[in-house]
This record gives C-alpha cells, sequence and structure tokens, in this order.
C-alpha cells in the first residue's frame, strides 16, 4: 500500500511517538459538551467554523464543486481496495460505472480520474500479494472520544489510519488531515486499546499525472491536544448555536460555502 520509504519512516526514523493523550484514557479524551461533532465538522476548513454552523444548525446544502471531485477522487481511488475480490474486467467495468454517474463539472476529470484508477489498482494488487491487512471505510466507534457515533477513515492499513485528499491550494489544508487523523487515532485507540502513533495522509493532484504524494504525521501530544481543543469549540458551538462571525481572512475561493456565507 505504501511506498517503501514511508513503511522505512515509521519503522526506523521515526521511533515511537511517547504521548499521554491516548485513545483509552476517557478521563481525558471523553466528551465535554452534549453536542458530538463529525471528524468532517472539527477538521472543516473554516476558521471560525461558519461553514459548520450553515450545515448543521442553518442546514445549508451545497454540492458540485469541490464536493464532487472530492467525492469522484474518494470512490476512484478506493474502488480496487473496496472489490479487489473482482476479476480485472469487472473492476474495469466498474470504474466506468463511476464515471458515468460522476456530477458534470466532474466529468471533465475523466483521463485523470482513470489514470488514479490504474495507480490505485497497482497499489491494491501489491498490497494483496504482500499480505498487508487493509480495512477500506472501516466503522469505528467515536462516542467515547466525544464525536459523532462512527468516523471512517478512508483506510485502515494495520493500525495506521490513510486520509485520502485532493492536494489542497493552501497551507490550512494539510492542517486539517492532521487534526483528522489524530482524531482517527484516537478512536482507534479508544476501540483497540492498541497505540497508533502514526497516520498518513494521500494527497492526489488531478493536473500532473495525476501525482500522488504521500505525508506521515506523528500523532503526537501537541496534534492530540490540538485536536480535542478543536472538538470542544465545534461541540460548544452546536450547543450554543449562536451565528459566527464571518472569518477574517480572506476564504479560499474553492470553499464550497464562500457564495451563501458572504451574503
Amino acid at each position: 500500500m505504501f511506498p517503501r520509504w514511508v513503511w522505512d519512516f515509521v519503522r526506523v526514523v521515526g521511533g515511537e511517538v511517547v504521548a499521554e493523550v491516548r485513545g483509552w484514557r476517557f478521563d481525558v479524551v471523553g466528551a465535554r459538551f452534549f453536542a458530538r461533532p463529525s471528524i468532517s465538522d472539527v477538521t472543516s476548513p473554516c476558521s471560525v467554523k461558519r461553514d459548520v454552523w450553515l450545515r448543521r444548525v442553518a442546514r445549508v446544502r451545497v454540492d458540485g464543486g469541490v464536493f464532487a471531485l472530492g467525492r469522484a477522487v474518494h470512490e476512484v481511488f478506493l474502488y480496487p481496495f473496496r472489490h479487489l475480490q473482482d476479476s480485472l474486467w469487472d473492476l474495469v467495468r466498474g470504474f466506468d460505472r463511476i464515471v458515468n454517474s460522476l456530477d458534470p463539472s466532474v466529468k471533465r476529470c475523466k483521463d485523470s480520474l482513470h489514470k488514479l484508477f490504474r495507480k490505485s489498482l497497482g497499489l491494491a494488487l501489491y498490497s494483496s500479494e504482500e499480505g498487508v491487512p487493509i480495512s477500506v471505510e472501516p466503522m469505528i466507534p467515536a462516542a467515547p472520544i466525544g464525536l459523532s457515533d462512527y468516523v471512517k477513515p478512508d483506510l485502515l492499513v494495520g493500525f495506521i489510519p490513510v486520509d485520502i485528499a485532493l492536494a489542497p491550494s493552501w497551507d490550512r489544508g494539510f492542517e486539517r488531515k492532521e487534526l483528522a487523523l489524530a482524531g482517527y487515532a484516537l478512536a482507534v485507540e479508544a476501540w483497540t486499546g492498541h497505540p497508533v502513533d502514526y497516520g498518513v495522509a494521500v494527497y492526489v493532484n488531478l493536473g500532473e499525472g495525476p501525482l500522488l504524494s504521500w505525508r506521515v504525521i506523528r500523532v503526537d501530544d501537541s496534534l492530540r491536544r490540538a485536536f480535542l481543543e478543536t472538538r470542544d469549540r465545534v461541540a460548544m458551538m452546536l450547543e450554543h448555536p449562536d451565528e459566527p462571525p464571518q472569518p477574517p481572512e480572506q476564504c479560499p475561493q474553492t470553499c464550497p460555502y464562500i457564495e451563501v456565507c458572504r451574503r
């Protein structure tokens, strides 16, 4: 599944992470509010979480654009892992079904998505031959760490959570995925009692081949505490749903709520 350097980093270079904030320490990671946000709520791109308020409180629904493209990337990348027992012919037909059901705004990326499918298929076949244990979107209980009933990392390779995303166009996109991996790590620890010291973010740049960029994240105490602090801030906002202000900085043009938010 991973390039060799990722395994080498986790096994040799990175070493064990010393962390006090573990998922099984329910006195530390347990819920502090009745509201329990999702991972996507905690890691939303808005600095003041106005997008979460619009979605969860004001019930604003948006679709298309970056949402549709992100869903397409996830479906295409995960399909070979999800259906590896199928024949090659059935896998190709499955990809065609995904493409045919895409939002019209995404179909222009068909060639890049096909190349992404081929790369993902190669990774899935290699992982199968090597006997690497991989779960696709496993449902992990998350209420013990103050989140929604379940969280679903894109992949779980052994005990390592993997998050797949479009390559971000701004720095906060990387921070978001680090927080998400911290949340998944805490949930896995609470569920299994097994320490999770690392997560892996896979960034997909459809405009370059496509290019897969692998980023190994050390889930240390500072990242775990940052996740819990953000979780509590979002939970408090959902529990006391006064409309948050517009963010002080310029919003990224890729934000799907930008037109609604700025009215």
